[in-house]
C-alpha cells in the first residue's frame, strides 16, 4: 500500500521497497501526484486538464509528451496498480493501492467522526510547496487549502459544542484551542475558550489567552480587540459570572477568519479567481513573512507617497541572496521617475527592515502606502508575490503574483511597475511611459553587475568603494552601452576621491570620462546628470554653481524622488546664498528620506545664517553628535556663540580637540580661533589660525573654516586680511552674499573700503546667479 501524507511535511512511502526519493526531488511529477490524489470530485481527470494546470508553457504535442512521461515514473515508483484510466482521455489514482491523508480527512469528517479526521490534519495543504510556470495549479492549490482549512475548523468547533453540551469543559477547552490554531483571528472562537477556561476555574489561562491573542492582532494586524472580547476579560478579571457569548454577533469577527469564503461542500471544487486573488495575499503572508492584514480596499485617490520595502528573499539561497535587493532598487528608481509619486528613498527604508511596528515605520517615513513582497527563485524561474498596503489603516489594497524565467528579468520588473502604478491610479506622462519602458541594458549579467555595485557604493569605506567599483567597471565591459552603469561608476570615483583617497588623479579621470560617457548615452537619465553634478561641484573645478545646479535641477525633472540630488541642490543653493531655497530642497530630500541628518543639520545651517540662531541651536540638538561628527560640533559651537553661550561653546569646542586633534578641515580649531579673537586672546587666536590653515588646506570645504578665519580677524579689528580671507572663501565656493551681509561677525568691518568693494562684487555675482537661474 502506498502512503501519501500532504498535510504538513510531504511524505511518500510505497511500503514495496520500491525507492521514492527520485520522485520527491521532482516538483513537478510529484504535484502532479497530489492533484491526483486531492482534487475533488475524486476519480478520473482529462488529460487535456491536467495539460493546462501543470505545461500551459508547451505546445500539446510537447505536453502530452510531458503527461505520458509523468505518468510512467509514477507507475515506476508507486507500482503499476496504482493508476487507474477510462481510455485514452482520462487517468486517476486507484484509492485502494494509494492511501493518502487528504482523502481519509474528507472520508472522516463527511462521516462524523470528526476528531479523527483533525487527527489527520497535520498541518496545510502541501505547506510551502511551489512549482513554477504553473499559475492553474498554483491557484487551484490556494483554494484547495483554504478549504480545507476551513473545515478543520469548522470541525473543531463542532467538537467544542458537542463536549460542552456533554458537560465535559475540558474536553471543549483542549478542542476549543485546537480551534484558535487553525482561525489564529476568530474571535468568535477565542471567547469561546476564554469563557471554558473561565468555567473552568483557570481564570488565569483565560486572561493569558487573550494576552497572547491581543499581542498577535497588535503585531500582525496592528489592531485591537474587539470590544465585546475587551469586555469579556473585563468580566472574567473582575471573577463576575461569565454569560456565554454568541461567536456570530461581531461583524468584524468573520473579517478576521483566516478563510475568506463561506465553507465549501467538501465534494465541490471552486477556483473563481477571485477568491483566488483574495486567499493569495493571505495565505502566502506566512510563508514571506509578510506582516498580514487580510481585508482589501478600492485604491484610493489620496495615494501619491509609497515606500517601498525590501522584498523578502524566499529561495533562501545564499549565492543570489542580492537578487531581491536588485528588484527593490529597481522598483524605487523607476517608480521614482513618476512626477506624480514621492517615492521614500531605499536608505530610508532600510532603517525599518527588522522593526516590528508597520505603524511606527510609516508614521517616520510621512508615506500613504507600502509596497511589500517576496521573491523566490525555483530552477530558471522567478516569482514575486507583490502587494500594496495602506499607511493609515493597514488595509491591503491590492496584490498580485508575477513569474517570468529569469533571462526576462526586465520583463518581470516592468510588469511589477505597471502593476503597482496602475493600482494606484497616479498619471503617467507619455515621457515617463517610454522612459520607463525602457530597458537599462540589454545584458542581464551586466544588470546584475551593476546593481550589485549600486548596492555596494551605499557604504562609503575603502573596501566597499574597491567592490562597488569592480563590479560596475565589469558591468560597463559587458555592455559599453549601459549608461545607468557608467552614471553609478562616475558616482563611485567621486566619492573615493572625496572621501577615501583626494589626491587619486586617475580616479578622478575616470570619474569625469564615466560621466560624459553616461550623459551622451542617456541625455533623458537622471542619475547621469547627477553623477555630472557631483563631479562638476568641487575643488577641481572651483565649485562652478551655475553649471552643477542646472545639473541637478535636470536629474530632478527626470526623476523627482531622487533624494541625493535635493540635497545637492540644497547645498549649492546654501552656499551661494538662497538660503529660502536651500530649505526648500532639504525638506523635500527629508520627505523622501526623513533619515537624512545631515539635511536637518544643513535646515540649521540656512537658520544660522538667517540669523535664527535658537532654531538652529533646537534643531542641532536634536540630532546624534556622530551623525558627521566634525560638522556637528562646528555648528553646534557657531551657534552657542552667536547666542553669546561662549562657556558652553568652549567647552564643545576643547573637549572636541581633546579628543580628535586632527581636526579635519581644520573647522572648530577656526572657531577656537574665533572665540580666543572674540575674547582678546590675540596669540591665541593667531595660533589657531596658522594651525586651521595648516591642517585644512586641502579640505574640500576649507571655504568655512576659511570664513571662520575672517571672522576671527574681523574680532581682532584687522579688516584687510579678514577681506582677504573672505574673498578665498567666496572664490573656493563659498560666495554666500546673503550670508556675509548679515553676519554680525563682521560688523565691525563693514565700513572698510575693502569690504565695501568686496561686498559690492559679491551682490553683483549674486545678482547673476539669480538672473541666470
Amino acid at each position: 500500500m502506498v502512503e501519501f501524507r500532504v498535510f504538513g511535511a510531504l511524505s511518500l512511502s510505497t511500503g514495496t521497497g520500491r525507492d521514492a526519493r527520485g520522485l520527491v526531488a521532482q516538483p513537478r511529477r510529484l504535484a502532479l501526484l497530489a492533484y491526483l490524489a486531492a482534487a475533488t470530485p475524486r476519480g478520473t481527470h482529462r488529460r487535456d486538464s491536467l495539460l493546462a494546470l501543470f505545461w500551459p508553457e508547451l505546445d500539446q504535442p510537447r505536453a502530452r509528451a510531458a503527461l505520458r512521461q509523468s505518468l510512467y515514473v509514477l507507475r515506476e515508483v508507486l507500482g503499476p496498480a496504482a493508476l487507474v484510466s477510462h481510455g485514452n482521455e482520462e487517468v486517476g489514482l486507484d484509492f485502494r493501492a494509494v492511501r493518502c491523508d487528504v482523502v481519509d480527512f474528507r472520508d472522516s469528517i463527511e462521516s462524523g467522526h470528526l476528531s479523527e479526521g483533525l487527527d489527520i490534519y497535520r498541518g496545510h495543504l502541501l505547506e510551502g510547496f511551489f512549482i513554477s510556470d504553473a499559475p492553474e495549479f498554483e491557484r487551484w492549490l490556494e483554494t484547495e487549502r483554504a478549504a480545507l482549512q476551513e473545515a478543520a475548523s469548522d470541525a473543531a468547533r463542532t467538537l467544542v459544542d458537542r463536549c460542552e453540551a456533554g458537560g465535559d469543559l475540558t474536553a471543549a477547552a483542549q478542542w476549543a484551542r485546537r480551534a484558535t490554531r487553525l482561525a489564529p483571528f476568530d474571535e468568535g472562537v477565542l471567547r469561546r475558550l476564554i469563557v471554558l477556561l473561565d468555567r473552568l476555574g483557570d481564570r488565569a489561562a483565560a486572561v493569558a489567552t487573550y494576552e497572547a491573542f491581543a499581542k498577535r492582532l497588535a503585531a500582525d494586524l496592528e489592531v485591537e480587540p474587539a470590544a465585546e472580547t475587551k469586555a469579556l476579560l473585563t468580566a472574567v478579571q473582575a471573577r463576575q459570572t461569565v454569560a456565554p457569548v454568541d461567536p456570530s454577533s461581531a461583524t468584524l469577527d468573520r473579517a478576521r477568519r483566516t478563510a475568506v469564503t463561506r465553507p465549501r461542500p467538501m465534494h465541490r471544487v471552486v477556483r473563481p479567481v477571485t477568491i483566488a486573488a483574495a486567499l493569495a495575499g493571505l495565505l502566502l503572508a506566512s510563508a514571506s513573512e509578510w506582516r498580514g492584514r487580510p481585508w482589501t480596499r478600492t485604491v484610493t485617490a489620496h495615494v501619491r507617497s509609497v515606500a517601498v520595502l525590501p522584498l523578502a528573499d524566499l529561495s533562501r539561497d545564499t549565492l543570489h541572496s542580492w537578487f531581491a535587493d536588485g528588484i527593490t532598487e529597481a522598483l524605487v528608481t523607476d517608480l521614482g521617475r513618476i512626477r506624480a509619486l514621492r517615492v521614500t528613498s531605499r536608505s530610508a527604508v532600510l532603517q525599518f527592515k527588522d522593526t516590528a511596528s508597520f505603524r511606527d515605520m510609516v508614521r517616520e517615513l510621512h508615506v500613504d502606502a507600502v509596497v511589500e513582497g517576496g521573491v523566490q527563485r525555483s530552477g530558471d524561474r522567478v516569482r514575486l508575490d507583490v502587494r500594496l498596503i495602506d499607511a493609515a489603516s493597514g488595509y491591503q489594497l491590492w496584490a498580485d503574483r508575477f513569474e517570468e524565467n529569469d533571462r526576462n528579468r526586465f520583463a518581470l520588473e516592468d510588469r511589477v511597475r505597471r502593476g503597482i502604478v496602475a493600482a494606484l491610479k497616479v498619471p503617467v506622462s507619455a515621457s515617463e511611459e517610454r522612459s520607463l519602458g525602457t530597458p537599462p541594458t540589454s545584458s542581464p549579467e551586466a544588470y546584475d553587475l551593476y546593481l550589485r555595485g549600486k548596492l555596494g557604493a551605499r557604504t562609503v569605506t575603502p573596501a566597499h568603494l574597491a567592490g562597488a567599483i569592480a563590479l560596475l567597471e565589469k558591468a560597463v565591459a559587458v555592455d559599453p552601452g549601459f549608461a545607468a552603469a557608467y552614471a553609478e561608476l562616475a558616482h563611485a570615483y567621486g566619492q573615493k576621491v572625496f572621501a577615501v583617497t583626494p589626491g587619486d588623479s586617475g580616479a578622478w579621470a575616470r570619474a569625469l570620462v564615466a560621466a560624459e560617457k553616461a550623459v551622451r548615452l542617456r541625455p533623458d537619465l537622471a542619475e547621469a546628470h547627477y553623477a555630472r553634478g557631483y563631479l562638476l561641484w568641487s575643488p577641481a573645478y572651483r565649485f562652478p554653481h551655475v553649471p552643477a545646479i542646472e545639473e541637478f535641477r535636470r536629474a530632478l525633472a527626470l526623476n523627482p524622488s531622487l533624494e541625493d540630488a535635493h540635497h545637492r541642490l540644497g547645498l549649492v543653493y546654501l552656499h551661494v546664498g538662497f538660503l529660502d531655497d536651500a530649505i526648500d530642497e532639504f525638506q523635500k530630500a527629508l520627505a523622501i528620506d526623513p533619515t537624512d541628518r545631515l539635511a536637518e543639520q544643513r535646515i540649521g545651517v540656512a537658520l544660522v545664517h538667517q540669523g535664527k540662531y535658537e532654531e538652529a541651536l533646537r534643531i542641532f540638538r536634536q540630532i546624534p553628535s556622530d551623525k558627521n561628527r566634525d560638522l556637528w560640533h562646528y555648528h553646534v559651537a557657531w551657534a552657542l556663540l552667536h547666542l553669546h553661550q561662549d562657556s558652553e561653546a568652549s567647552a564643545l569646542i576643547e573637549q572636541y580637540l581633546h579628543q580628535h586633534p586632527e581636526d579635519p578641515g581644520g573647522l572648530l580649531t577656526s572657531a577656537r580661533a574665533f572665540l580666543r579673537a572674540k575674547q582678546g586672546d590675540v596669540h591665541g587666536a593667531e595660533e589657531d589660525i596658522r594651525r586651521a590653515e595648516e591642517i585644512g588646506a586641502a579640505y574640500i570645504h576649507f571655504h568655512h573654516t576659511a570664513s571662520r578665519i575672517a571672522s576671527a580677524y574681523a574680532l581682532l579689528g584687522r579688516p584687510g586680511p579678514a577681506v582677504a580671507w573672505l574673498r578665498r572663501a567666496a572664490e573656493n565656493g563659498l560666495p554666500c552674499y546673503s550670508c556675509f551681509a548679515t553676519d554680525p561677525d563682521l560688523d565691525s568691518i563693514r565700513l572698510d573700503p575693502a569690504f565695501v568693494a568686496f561686498m559690492r562684487d559679491l551682490k553683483a555675482e549674486w545678482a547673476r546667479y539669480r538672473a541666470t537661474l
